[in-house]
């Protein structure tokens, strides 16, 4: 049986302090938008904003991305970003992003791969059911 992700989805503006010399985004803050995304998708779509998570008995650890630049952004442009949950082995949470333009093309993409760590023993653990459940549309 197949579960549906839900999908996150941000707009972001890009301000002049986020551009290289060349006035394209420089590359660090890709990473960053990624980030940034999820944060704010988990606390818009799971409802675990900051001081919940802090209150959940587990912490989030981003333990590695993996960044696909396909066309350069600039100042002053609105980027959106989408992500979900592809699936989850063991301790980690297989998440695909999407940043496109306003018109709908591809601008970068990632593979962000995210540790579900116990905050009592501070070590990875498999993603328990009940902590997976919210990344999916829930089956009537």
């Amino acid at each position: 049986m197949t579960s549906t992700p839900v999908v996150y989805e941000t707009t972001h503006r890009i301000a002049f302090s986020e551009l290289d010399p060349f006035q394209h985004v420089s590359t660090g803050n890709y990473a960053r938008y990624f980030t940034d995304h999820r944060m704010e998708g988990l606390a818009k779509y799971a409802g675990w904003d900051l001081p919940t998570i802090g209150t959940l008995g587990f912490m989030t650890w981003v333990r590695r991305m993996e960044i696909d630049f396909v066309k350069s952004v600039g100042a002053d442009q609105d980027v959106t970003i989408t992500s979900f949950v592809r699936e989850f082995r063991g301790p980690d949470a297989m998440i695909e992003c999407t940043m496109t333009d306003a018109a709908g093309r591809t601008v970068a993409t990632c593979l962000m791969i995210v540790a579900h760590v116990d905050a009592r023993t501070r070590r990875a653990t498999d993603w328990p059911p009940e902590h997976q459940a919210p990344f999916f549309e829930s089956e009537a």
